[in-house]
């Protein structure tokens, strides 16, 4: 692979677009010290990678979240661990974390990175240091669930941070569990043991997003690898081999544009997207049914978009 493609292939991975931020990753600035020509291509696609992941199309389709089953549970406390991507910063997330403390006001936002600021790659393929981790965090949710036996405990992961949440959940002892666990994009392998290692230690629902068409869970994990160490399409792009009814799987569709969903990996941080289809998966009152029916009740895209 060529410099060239090897920085856009960082860019593309990573959805950073910040100045700061891109002469941050490792190779960028060296490419920019050795040639101003390769820099301004690589910023021009840059730059129209960034405005066609973040366009949002006109059509207005507002979906209506059909009853839930049964009255809101008496526990409304608890806490949510907010797991970010691979280049763990907090911006990309930053509209969820707000919107998700406003969905649950009786609950802890814990925003937790686990691997080094902006370095994606390193991140992703950092095998014994992202085990560790996981082993690390499993404790301290060892810890906290004995300390707050009664309280609702939600575990939610974008992209690599997808993957790291998995892991974390499959390092808990069977005694100990969570109540949901949410994959927005997770770059891990579709194969991974979800039925043996993570839904022992769930108690209501695994739920995850995927997308055919999203690039840096699908050619990223193709070339560089899942947060598992597998050369393939994520669970992100299509889906956990795994069939069980707790584990639940959304997947892209062209109707999703009228949400502002296009599809990529980007698509997912829009609020109107989020507002739609993954902050009531966060509604302590919807049980797996009820997430089922939601998400069954898209709109079709208008005729003509």
């Amino acid at each position: 692979m060529s410099k060239l493609h090897t920085i856009v292939a960082w860019l593309r991975l990573t959805g950073i677009v910040a100045r700061n931020e891109v002469e941050s990753m490792t190779g960028f600035t060296a490419a920019r010290k050795a040639s101003p020509g390769v820099v301004l291509i690589v910023v021009t696609a840059m730059t129209l990678s960034f405005a066609a992941d973040t366009m949002m199309v006109s059509p207005v389709c507002d979906i209506q979240a059909p009853a839930v089953s049964g009255p809101a549970p008496v526990r409304h406390s608890g806490k949510l661990i907010v797991l970010p991507g691979s280049a763990n910063t907090k911006y990309h997330l930053a509209s969820f974390v707000r919107l998700a403390a406003q969905q649950l006001p009786g609950f802890e936002i814990d925003f937790r990175p686990w691997g080094t600021p902006f370095l994606a790659l390193h991140n992703l393929q950092a095998h014994e240091r992202n085990a560790e981790t996981a082993r690390r965090m499993s404790r301290e949710i060892v810890r906290w669930r004995r300390d707050h036996p009664e309280e609702l405990l939600y575990i939610f992961g974008y992209s690599g941070g997808g993957g790291m949440a998995t892991l974390i959940v499959s390092e808990l002892p069977e005694d100990v569990t969570v109540d949901r666990v949410v994959l927005l994009a997770p770059a891990i392998s579709p194969d991974y043991p979800m039925k043996e290692h993570v839904l022992p230690r769930v108690t209501e629902f695994v739920a995850n997003y995927a997308s055919t068409v999203d690039v840096q869970v699908g050619w990223g994990t193709r070339m560089f690898g899942t947060i598992d160490g597998v050369e393939s399409d994520s669970a992100g792009v299509v889906g956990f081999s795994a069939v069980h009814p707790d584990i639940l799987q959304w997947h892209w569709s062209e109707s999703d544009r009228v949400y502002g969903h296009r599809g990529n990996h980007r698509a997912y941080l829009g609020p109107r997207w989020q507002s739609a289809f993954l902050l009531p998966v966060l509604d302590p009152r919807f049980s797996a049914d009820d997430v089922r029916a939601l998400w069954a009740a898209a709109c079709e895209m208008p005729a003509g978009q």
